[in-house]
């Protein structure tokens, strides 16, 4: 291994996932700094279940359509669930 390979390796974080890349506010959020990578993906795969669960229904559905980033919004909102 080279120096400059193994200098990469070092300082290099890891990648983010699909799941993750699909929401531009979470990956906002991690490339921010503001939240760990694996809160980020923790998140990312909790909208993934609402999205699931709730996708079909009209009422998600609409909202969903006009904002990319309504299902990790809505899993935020949980507190109350």
């Amino acid at each position: 291994m080279s120096q400059n390979s193994a200098v990469h390796a070092m300082t290099s974080q890891p990648e983010p996932s699909e799941t993750l890349k699909a929401y531009p506010c979470l990956m906002k959020t991690y490339e921010g700094g503001h939240l760990s990578l694996q809160e980020c993906e923790r998140r990312a795969r909790g909208s993934d279940r609402l999205k699931e669960a709730f996708s079909s229904t009209p009422f998600y559905e609409q909202r969903a359509a006009k904002d990319p980033d309504y299902w990790p919004k809505l899993y935020d909102s949980r507190v109350n669930w």
